[in-house]
């Protein structure tokens, strides 16, 4: 409970200094890249993200992110490309996550300002709910969800389907749409992620850069 609280303190204390800041990276193993403004960055754990930043993982890596509201955690698998979005709306934080490539699994908590997942052909809408969002080399983007529900959207038809707890929803390139009963493969895949979550989580210090009365920026290291 006292870590829960600490980091707690530690997102707000990041949100109320650094308005570019929209999340921090947990977590990373292997070969991971982060890119801001078309530059490729040197981070570690710790590292608070800007909108727009933009995470690379190659094989048998893994990276993961809170959104500063703490209200979710976005887990980035092998060889897959994520976008970093966020913008302020009505007191909350509005988050989405641009998936080009591979795989991501997101947990959302209810209540915390819209989220949305988005791949090259649909947009995934959620309010509260844990599901594995992938993108093949051959276009389909397919979510499959473990708890609460999402609400897709094809970009190129408009058309809505809502895909619930235990189910699969499937959009082709063309913008076909299927739902089915998730399959054994698919929720092995998901416990495989949590499992290399867990593995993957090595807590560093946070570093958290502030300003102090004469406006001279310092930096707090903050162990959890």
């Amino acid at each position: 409970m006292k870590r829960i609280l600490l980091i707690s303190v530690i997102l707000l204390l990041a949100t109320a200094l650094l308005a570019d800041s929209v999340a921090i990276l947990s977590a990373s193993k292997g070969k991971v890249s982060l890119e801001r403004a078309l530059k490729n960055l040197k981070f570690k754990n710790g590292e608070l993200l800007q909108n727009k930043d933009v995470l690379r993982t190659g094989a048998e890596s893994f990276a993961a992110y809170k959104y500063i509201d703490a209200s979710s955690m976005i887990k980035l698998f092998s060889n897959s490309v994520v976008t970093v979005n966020a913008s302020k709306e009505g007191g909350k934080l509005s988050k989405k996550v641009n998936v080009t490539k591979g795989s991501i699994l997101t947990q959302v908590k209810k209540g915390s300002g819209t989220f949305t997942v988005q791949t090259p052909t649909t947009v995934a809408s959620v309010k509260g709910t844990e599901f594995l969002t992938k993108v093949d080399d051959d276009g389909f983007s397919t979510f499959t969800v473990t708890g609460g529900e999402v609400e897709l959207r094809v970009l190129e038809t408009d058309r809505v389907q809502t895909v619930g707890k235990g189910k699969t929803g499937i959009v082709s390139p063309d913008g076909g749409i299927r739902v089915r009963v998730s399959s054994a493969d698919d929720l092995d895949e998901i416990q495989k992620a949590e499992l290399e979550s867990a593995q993957s989580e090595e807590r560093e210090p946070i570093i958290v850069p502030v300003l102090d009365d004469a406006g001279n920026r310092k930096l707090i290291e903050i162990h959890y």
